[in-house]
């Protein structure tokens, strides 16, 4: 029986972690360890888990600054003893079969380096908050089948997904050893995507994979931050990835059209009084910017690993949807970001 590692990266979530932890320990698979990670959180998070958790598989480790998503959950998954790494929100709980049927998609799924679950929204069950999310020709993510119906036949399939959701999803240990982890500089925001696009440009397949339930209170930590802090993070990242990850053939293409949308943007929101907004956009430019010699160095690292070509990898994994999805994306990127 294969040791898994399950990673909760936490920043003042005490309110989630209850529910959270007892739907782990209650779990039919029992070879696991469970690292907590907390990034310097001021509520009572870390006395909540020595007071009702100690002893119970949990090992916690403490940052002394908030590193994001993307630094937490690598101080965990280097810590990480397990064949298998769970990345796991706090704001979350999952059925008891959770473990079992998440690590049977390794058997099923030749060539798998990750999957995500099945990820409900946990005040309405009945819809979707994530089933995975696939590359589109206008260069933003199609998150799909988000609040729809989660009965609904296409949710409860296998298929490949170019992007999956950190809050639920499942990783090889030697295939990250591969190909890297989270990048730090991200932070927070579009780092699972950043890594999945260097899964498949290593030759590794990323899959949606509904036998594992997820149950998400979508945002319960982020929802704290301001939405230009949000944006920020969201589209430095962005671009950041794009440039490391794409040929330069794609970057001809991709580059333009993001920066013409971004423009776009920051236009409105700037017309509409926003003008945080604005220039939380105009500052994610300006830090790529600064770092492109690092981007640079990062990209010639990660060109040498291709096994695909973008469009091979396009013709597996992009879905472009109807226009009105970009009209509710953005509308409220907050909601839908990346």
């Amino acid at each position: 029986m294969q040791l898994v590692s399950i990673i909760i990266v936490n920043y003042n979530g005490q309110k989630w972690l209850k529910k959270c932890l007892d739907s782990l320990l209650a779990q039919t698979y029992k070879n696991f360890e469970i690292i907590f990670v907390d990034n310097n959180s001021k509520d009572d998070s870390l006395d909540f888990i020595e007071k009702n958790y100690k002893d119970k598989r949990i090992r916690v480790i403490k940052s002394d600054e908030n590193l994001g998503f993307a630094g937490g959950n690598n101080i965990g998954i280097k810590e990480a003893k397990g064949e298998y790494i769970y990345l796991l929100n706090n704001d979350t709980w999952v059925e008891k079969n959770y473990i079992i049927n998440f690590i049977t998609t390794f058997d099923e799924i030749p060539n798998l380096g990750c999957a995500q679950s099945k990820i409900l929204l946990m005040d309405t069950p009945e819809k979707i908050d994530s089933a995975g999310s696939f590359w589109t020709k206008s260069t933003f993510l199609y998150h799909y089948g988000f609040f729809k119906n989660t009965n609904d036949k296409k949710y409860n399939v296998n298929y490949k997904v170019f992007s999956t959701k950190g809050a639920s999803v499942i990783y090889r240990k030697d295939i990250l050893d591969k190909v890297g982890l989270f990048d730090d500089k991200f932070w927070c925001y579009y780092e699972e995507t950043d890594l999945n696009h260097r899964l498949w440009l290593a030759g590794y397949e990323s899959w949606y994979y509904p036998g594992a339930i997820c149950y998400h209170a979508n945002g319960g930590t982020s929802l704290t931050f301001d939405n230009e802090t949000i944006q920020f993070h969201n589209f430095k990242n962005k671009i950041r990835s794009f440039l490391k990850n794409f040929e330069l053939t794609t970057l001809i293409w991709v580059m333009p059209m993001h920066l013409i949308i971004i423009s776009f943007l920051g236009t409105t929101w700037a017309l509409q009084g926003k003008f945080k907004y604005t220039q939380a956009l105009a500052n994610a430019i300006m830090w790529n910017i600064s770092v492109l010699g690092e981007t640079y160095n990062l990209r010639q690292k990660i060109q040498k690993q291709r096994k695909f070509k973008d469009k091979e990898i396009f013709n597996m994994v992009e879905k472009n949807p109807r226009l009105s999805y970009y009209k509710a994306l953005f509308t409220d990127l907050k909601q839908y970001e990346d």
